[in-house]
């Protein structure tokens, strides 16, 4: 068979097939005399004679001259402690000389800088959240930010309180630098995500190498799979097996050759495809490559890929491939019940003489109870019925109910101000109290119409993975109240998986700030 452009191929059906691209001359021709020991004197591979031509001068992510990735991820986090201590400074000094007229001690806003600094770039060092993958992909979220530093604040007032060195710092500076903080650190993540796709596109940043092992049915889909969008990593080698039924010698001819190959290019990672996985041959193929100082990974592509927290667990002796886990683990999920608990009942107890006012005021204005209560799903489909201040005149629960529109003659006058001020909500903080609710979390719909939504939007039921709240990620973003479409309603729905493949007090935090300050929150509030 011929030389093809990016491909080795042997008419030999059982010999190694490599695919060079774009990788540096001399790997090339190291990998080339690689493979021409491994091969026969009549396969037809024509090795050092066309080598060069797939050296292309344009690749970019192999320069000599090029960052390692985790000197950019070192890099990273200097930037973030540089930019913590300099806020620390530039705020206290700006605050010291506004308010008191004369020039601050930067010692001492120096110091309480860098313990801000190692505080928070520890907190995310020790999850790897300064790796180039972390940083290329998005980023941190905005609530997992805002939770680590608020916890910073948490232990410098510790600190200051065990030394007593509370009075050296002014309280009204501390809240300046926490606000300033925040939107700093959130502005360098940001810089940092762009930062890093832009240095891996010029090749500052050096591209981890790749080698593809696989069947010949899997390894173009594979590839192909592997290289959309991708910017930090380079597949420069591929080894088809096209039988893994052949004799044991010719296998480990094979394996000879790949791993030699994977020396001479100098590759950082080996994907293995699941094509591989029968038998005790996969144990054959990683025990070939174990001898190389790589990562070595077993490709999920397909429907195991789409599982993005897929990992590797243990039940006694036996290895399983955990594929999902529940939304909230059991501390997270203590935490926020314990703060849903908290923030309702002292709510309460502040509302109180609203909540009384709003009672009064719907007895004078149309005749029906204070309260409307619907049947609602919650958490794990289980039923409740949630509470609101009523503000129609009817009180629809059955099997077919009818949304509220825009100038709906059901609502009352006094219904519309509650409607449009989200007030008609707050009654469901006794349903919070009760433990059917949470602050945050997607918004519980009637259940005629879940019943109708579950089966045309095949993610819908993934809703009730967590308890519905009061407000959530759907909200803050302006997708709330009538969905007069379904392409709406699964807008609504990607938001509420969002939160739910998300979800953490830092984020819940986040959203409860923005449903207060945010004119998107109270968009389509009717």
């Amino acid at each position: 068979m011929p030389l093809q452009l990016g491909r080795w191929q042997a008419s030999n059906p059982s010999a190694l097939v490599v695919s060079l691209r774009h990788g540096p001359a001399n790997a090339l021709r190291a990998a080339g005399r690689v493979l021409a020991a491994h091969s026969s004197d009549e396969e037809d591979v024509a090795v050092l004679g066309s080598v060069r031509q797939f050296a292309s001068p344009n690749f970019i992510g192999f320069s000599r001259f090029a960052l390692a990735q985790s000197c950019f991820s070192a890099t990273a986090l200097l930037i973030e402690f540089a930019g913590i201590v300099l806020i620390s400074i530039v705020t206290g000094m700006a605050y010291h000389g506004i308010v008191y007229g004369e020039q601050g001690f930067v010692e001492t806003y120096a110091a309480i800088g860098i313990l801000a600094g190692l505080g928070y770039t520890s907190a995310f060092l020790i999850r790897d959240e300064y790796a180039v993958a972390v940083l290329l992909e998005k980023g941190r979220s905005s609530g997992r930010i805002f939770l680590t530093w608020s916890l910073v604040f948490v232990g410098l007032s510790i600190i200051g309180f065990l030394t007593k060195t509370t009075h050296e710092f002014s309280r009204g500076w501390l809240v300046v630098f926490f606000v300033s903080g925040f939107a700093g650190v959130l502005f360098l993540n940001a810089m940092l995500s762009l930062a890093v796709a832009h240095v891996l596109a010029r090749g500052w940043v050096r591209r981890r190498k790749v080698m593809i092992v696989a069947t010949d049915r899997e390894v173009a889909s594979l590839e192909k799979e592997m290289n959309e969008g991708a910017t930090r990593f380079w597949v420069i080698a591929r080894t088809v097996i096209p039988n893994t039924a052949q004799e044991p010698d010719q296998i480990e001819a094979v394996l000879d050759a790949a791993v030699a190959n994977a020396r001479a290019l100098a590759v950082d990672d080996i994907v293995i495809s699941n094509g591989l996985c029968h038998g005790d041959f996969l144990e054959r193929v990683v025990n070939a490559f174990k001898v190389l100082p790589v990562a070595l990974h077993l490709s999920t592509s397909g429907f195991v890929g789409r599982f993005k927290d897929a990992r590797i667990a243990r039940f006694g002796q036996t290895a399983t491939l955990s594929l999902m886990r529940p939304p909230l683990g059991p501390f997270a999920a203590t935490t926020k019940r314990s703060f849903d608990m908290v923030a309702a009942g002292v709510a309460l107890v502040i509302l109180s003489p609203l909540f009384a006012a709003i009672a009064l005021l719907i007895k004078l204005d149309s005749p029906g109870p204070v309260f409307f209560k619907q049947r609602r799903r919650g958490y794990n489909s289980e039923e409740f019925r949630i509470w609101k201040f009523r503000t129609m005149t009817s009180l629809d629960d059955g099997d077919v109910i009818v949304q509220a529109t825009e100038n709906d003659r059901r609502i009352t006058a006094v219904g519309d101000f509650l409607r449009r001020t989200s007030l008609d909500e707050l009654p469901q903080l006794i349903n919070v109290l009760k433990g059917e609710m949470s602050l945050v979390g997607p918004r519980p719909h009637a259940v005629a119409h879940d019943r109708i939504f579950e089966r045309r939007i095949e993610s819908y039921p993934r809703r009730l993975n967590v308890k519905p709240g009061i407000t959530g990620w759907a909200q803050v973003n302006g997708f709330r109240g009538e969905t007069r479409t379904e392409e709406a309603m699964r807008q609504r729905v990607d938001h509420d998986l969002y939160y739910i493949d998300n979800c953490s007090l830092g984020f819940d935090l986040y959203i409860i700030l923005m449903t207060l300050i945010s004119s998107k929150a109270g968009r389509n509030a009717r």
